[in-house]
């Protein structure tokens, strides 16, 4: 399978599509606030909460992260309020919930993943056992890490060598690093990558030692990184924006990076991201799809087209198998997660339903976070449940409107406000500029986005004036050169 990714480098706000044999399969927005799932960071313990069996640990931000015990190795390692521990972001902060953490650090490759904290060979069945000797000698001959913790943490930790067992092997002991295959490869890279993700731990093991909590450890706080971080690997990246290509090729050194128009690119980005913030897809063959986020779960309703002929059972049945593809492909398009519930249209025969499920679990079946489907309802619909990990597309850019439904959000206009400023200025390069927008608008481009404004302001070599307009709806921007 050959993976792109295509990047819309505005100031202040990346947007990158994922391209799966040319198709795009996910959506990403970074607006660098050092947060993404997978990032380390230097925490403090700042509470514990016995009655949840977790901590509340300081990493910087608006508010503490949550630790669960379970998520604490070696098992049974018990923290203390003011300690200072390394931590994994394991989940982002979403639908005002903080973000999770985990002490088993993950670096992730190409063809592995090490993962500190958790022993044994993952995915690597077909390995021989020479083949794992080799993995083993990868991580452990290197000089030990010691235990990931800053001064000032207690002492305890064992030595961190990989234990050499058999698939699935316990995890959780102490100073224990594991491997996992995520792809298959000859073992020579295998091999030389698991290396080098070792001494990229012990890069962020001698980071923790040198700075006081709270602090980021890996990777560096840039977009490409926060990016890099959340993608599966790419062979090739596309950039709108030559000034962007250094900082890329650091986030995906395996990757070739090119700078490429925005027109000229495989797919229409602005298209992409519109159809997956729409409520409603409609199917080619007929028939709709509305898409309804709620506290508890993620609600999916299946509308039938209007019989031209045949049965209604048949047509019910077309629209279901169309729509199975439509709604996997938009679950990972829009990175929904949690409890799904979808409404297919109705189908009394048992055997029906089950072609149905089959389809969703085979359209599924690629999604990384692997959905589960957990069977149809006494009401007829059809639950399933995806592993939360980064916030829904529609969290990063929408928020409910006090009439019903979701607006865009005052900053999310504001970005597109400056992409589209810097698309004119590329015709016009000369040309001093206004920007012309609600006061809500306004009020973001001098708050949360008055970094992306000057640096835009930067690369035009001009100031931006912006002028709030209170007869102007929110999603209406006015350009003019001045």
């Amino acid at each position: 399978m050959r993976r792109e990714l295509v990047i819309s480098a505005g100031p202040g706000e990346w947007r990158a599509a994922l391209l799966e044999d040319g198709a795009a399969v996910e959506l990403r927005v970074e607006r660098g606030d050092g947060a993404e799932a997978g990032s380390i960071h230097l925490g403090r313990v700042a509470r514990l909460l016995p009655a949840l069996g977790a901590a509340l640990v300081e990493i910087g931000g608006d508010r503490p992260a949550f630790l669960p015990q379970s998520e604490t190795f070696p098992r049974g390692r018990r923290l203390d309020e003011g300690e200072r521990v390394v931590v994994q972001i394991r989940r982002e902060a979403q639908g005002g919930k903080a973000a999770q953490l985990t002490t088993a650090l993950a670096l992730r490759g190409r063809h592995v993943e090490l993962i500190a904290g958790r022993s044994g060979i993952f995915g690597g069945k077909a390995l021989s056992p020479q083949d794992r000797a080799q993995l083993v000698n990868a991580v452990a001959d290197a000089p030990p890490p010691g235990p990931l913790r800053a001064p000032g943490e207690r002492e305890g930790a064992a030595d961190p060598r990989i234990k050499s067992g058999e698939e699935g092997e316990r995890p959780g002991r102490k100073g224990a690093i594991g491997l996992r295959i995520s792809e298959p490869a000859p073992i020579e890279a295998v091999v030389a990558e698991a290396a080098a993700l070792r001494r990229r731990l012990d890069d962020v093991a001698a980071h923790a030692g040198q700075l006081g909590p709270p602090a980021r450890l890996h990777p560096a706080a840039t977009f490409a990184a926060a990016l890099a971080g959340v993608m599966a690997p790419v062979e090739r990246v596309l950039v709108d924006e030559p000034a962007a290509i250094p900082e890329i090729r650091a986030g995906f050194p395996a990757a070739s990076v090119a700078h490429l128009p925005e027109p000229e690119w495989p797919v229409d980005l602005g298209a992409l991201f519109d159809a997956a913030l729409a409520p409603t897809v409609g199917l080619s063959g007929g028939g709709t799809i509305h898409f309804e986020p709620t506290r508890a779960a993620t609600l999916v309703d299946v509308d039938s087209r209007t019989p031209e002929g045949g049965s209604p059972e048949r047509t019910a049945l077309a629209v279901d198998l169309a729509a199975a593809q439509a709604v996997a492909r938009h679950i990972r398009l829009r990175n929904i997660a949690g409890g799904i519930v979808v409404d297919f249209v109705g189908l009394d025969d048992r055997a029906l339903r089950e072609r149905v499920r089959t389809a969703l679990a085979r359209a599924l079946a690629a999604d990384p976070l692997q959905p589960q489907i957990l069977g149809w309802t006494r009401l007829g619909h059809l639950e399933l449940v995806r592993r939360r990990r980064t916030r829904p597309l529609a969290e990063s850019l929408l928020e409910a409107a006090p009439a019903g439904g979701f607006v865009k959000t005052a900053v999310t206009v504001a970005h597109e406000a400056l992409r589209a400023l810097r698309r004119e200025a590329r015709a016009a390069p000369a040309s001093s500029w206004r920007l012309t927008v609600a006061p809500e608008v306004a009020a973001a481009l001098a708050d949360q986005a008055a970094r992306a404004v000057r640096a835009l302001e930067e690369r035009l070599g001009r100031s931006i004036a912006v002028t709030a307009d209170p007869g102007l709806a929110r999603d209406r921007v006015q350009i003019t050169p001045v």
